[in-house]
């Protein structure tokens, strides 16, 4: 099969969301799914170096491969492979991968395995063996492997980073606990509402199994190859002292890099981007500045949610620590028990853990009580608060228990809200505020929790050094949601508001109705103003209905706001402005009636038809 062109291969990596109205032009961005809030998003078209590099790799691939398949036919002979065990493997050389050598001892060992150690240094699993050789298979748990994947992450990374930002990438290196990539930009910086967008898009790319090829290359030819990187030049430059160096690719992105790397993207299980900082070029203050962002992988989503707190040392000084989690949970609920989106096998969870000290607590449950009244209020929502306390069965020392207890009972009273005491009903490892929310039917839904923790520190020996150098304090972990199931609080909001969405909420905020075919590109022009404006704004150029069944139709789909434009409007650059239940507000101008509904959707009003 012929090599895919760099266009076909991008198009093939973007987000599918071009199926919803066509594809971005000339430079502008292009949103990738679950990436906008508020930070960057996919450039489309990508950077023109891309189409360029791989242009050039892809011939010299074609060379190589050509060549390798000439010395396996050529040159292959039978070596013998020595395992740790002392066992001898028959192989061939320059056929026989690390990997099949694997798999012919166990499938499981195969996939477990991070990285191979050919004669005692790091070799791809996919790379041929070349001669008579000792062979090591490393798992995760080994330093040399973790080192490998976290090397491979950064380059998952620094792809995501270069569809997004555009910029020149520098160093990508493992660290002590993850990995970091430097980017130089000409302008703008690194924000950590990116975030989203970037690991979004890292997701993508290990969904992708993208594969990890090595390419040896000549020195004058990487050059051309990377002359829009004035930083890969310096590196061939100044620290490549051979006539030849090695690159890796994975999907668009080919870097400069020794390797090893793991076998393709899809061996990374779970990834966290959490840190962005400014550096300078090999840390040289009076050299060009560079953008800085870190993660963090690892094989299994577990051990992620784990060391978030105990990679490192931890002083009093960094309490309370607060970290969000929308992590995705499974329950084998009963066929019986599921119950469209209020109980559903997999769903996610605004999960927060605040990690604090025992005098701490009071202060931060009231934190979680004011959050909680604020996105409550927000949504229009009534609630009632029990306090549950100890159980008869439960770990722990009772006086640290009743000290708990005591704290919550004060912030509950500081609140200011009405509370019952539900005595026995805690959990076994903390006492907890639970929280039932009011529909507008009367029924009551436990969504929000707010759940203290005195087990998990002790089962992960979570530790911090107290303000008199006391290494051996435990964390208490505070437990918080307040919308509790992302599905099962859509549910409850749909009921509640009988799919009339508040302007805020509402996915289909603005309706643009044109009286006639003629007015479709003043009425298209209005929709892409308000779009851009940061409403929900669609338009109805549909010449087979007639006015009346635009407007009844934008009603029927609960458009907050229907926009009517006719020859008038388009001269005097206005709009004719009605609500989904028949309101006439009448001629606005564009500026003032964009100006208000910004003003209304800001200000969370559930009554914005009305207040217009």
């Amino acid at each position: 099969m012929a090599e895919k062109s760099m266009a076909e291969q991008m198009e093939e990596l973007k987000v599918d969301d071009g199926k919803k109205g066509g594809g971005a032009k000339d430079g502008k961005k292009k949103k990738v799914a679950a990436g906008d809030a508020g930070g960057k998003t996919e450039l489309s078209p990508p950077p023109g170096y891309m189409e360029e590099r791989l242009s050039l790799y892809t011939k010299l691939k074609e060379e190589h491969d050509a060549l390798m398949a000439e010395r396996a036919e050529k040159d292959s002979k039978s070596i013998k492979v020595t395992l740790p065990d002392g066992k001898v493997v028959e192989a061939e050389s320059w056929k026989t991968t690390p990997y099949q050598v694997a798999a012919g001892i166990s499938q499981g060992l195969a996939d477990a395995t991070v990285i191979a150690k050919v004669n005692s240094s790091v070799w791809d699993l996919d790379r041929p063996l070349e001669e008579n050789c000792s062979l090591q298979l490393l798992k995760f748990d080994d330093d040399e492997a973790k080192a490998v994947y976290w090397h491979s992450s950064a380059h998952i990374m620094g792809e995501a980073m270069e569809r997004v930002y555009g910029g020149c990438l520098c160093y990508g290196p493992p660290i002590e606990n993850g990995f970091y990539y430097d980017m130089f930009l000409d302008q703008e910086g690194v924000s950590s509402n990116d975030f989203p967008c970037l690991e979004n898009l890292c997701k993508k790319i290990i969904k992708e199994k993208q594969p990890f090829e090595r390419l040896e290359i000549k020195k004058e030819t990487l050059l051309e190859m990377f002359k829009y990187n004035k930083f890969k030049c310096r590196i061939l430059n100044e620290k490549v002292t051979t006539p030849t160096t090695t690159v890796y690719r994975c999907g668009p992105l080919i870097d400069l890099c020794r390797g090893p790397h793991v076998r393709h993207t899809g061996k990374i299980k779970a990834l966290k981007i959490h840190k962005n900082s400014s550096t300078y070029w090999e840390g040289k203050a009076d050299m060009e500045t560079l953008q800085r962002i870190y993660g963090i992988s690892f094989p299994d989503p577990k051990m992620l949610k784990d060391l978030m707190f105990d990679h490192r040392p931890r002083s009093w000084r960094e309490l309370p620590l607060r970290m969000a989690d929308f992590g995705v949970l499974h329950r084998n609920e009963l066929s019986g028990a599921l119950t469209g989106l209020t109980r559903v096998r997999r769903f996610q969870q605004d999960d927060a853990h605040i990690f604090c000290t025992m005098d701490q607590i009071e202060e931060e449950i009231k934190g979680c009580l004011d959050f909680l009244r604020t996105v409550y209020d927000c949504f229009g929502f009534s609630f009632k608060l029990n306090l549950s306390t100890r159980p008869e069965k439960f770990l722990g020392e009772p006086a640290v228990w009743d000290q708990a207890e005591k704290q919550l009972e004060n912030s509950l009273n500081e609140f200011g809200e009405k509370w019952v005491l539900n005595p026995g009903d805690g959990a076994f490892y903390g006492p907890k505020i639970d929280i039932q929310i009011k529909d507008a039917i009367g029924r009551y839904h436990q969504c929000a929790t707010i759940q203290l923790d005195f087990q998990l520190p002790i089962r992960f020996n979570l530790t911090f050094v107290s303000h008199d150098g006391d290494d051996k304090q435990r964390p208490v972990i505070i437990h918080r949601a307040i919308l509790g199931s992302v599905e099962r609080m859509i549910a409850i909001l749909t009921e509640n508001y009988g799919g009339k969405w508040p302007l805020w909420l509402s996915p289909r905020q603005v309706m643009v109705v044109p009286v006639g075919p003629t007015l479709d590109d003043y009425a298209q022009k209005i929709r892409d103003d308000f779009h851009r404006g940061g409403l929900m704004t669609d338009v109805d150029c549909d010449a087979s209905c007639t006015l009346n069944k635009k407007i009844r139709n934008a009603q029927l789909a609960q458009y907050n706001f229907i926009l009517v434009v006719g020859e008038k409007e388009k001269t005097s650059e206005t709009v004719n402005v009605r609500t989904r239940d028949n309101k006439v507000h009448g001629e606005r101008s564009v500026n003032e009636c964009m100006e208000r509904l910004k003003q209304l959707k800001a200000s969370r009003s559930r009554n914005a038809e009305e207040e217009f």
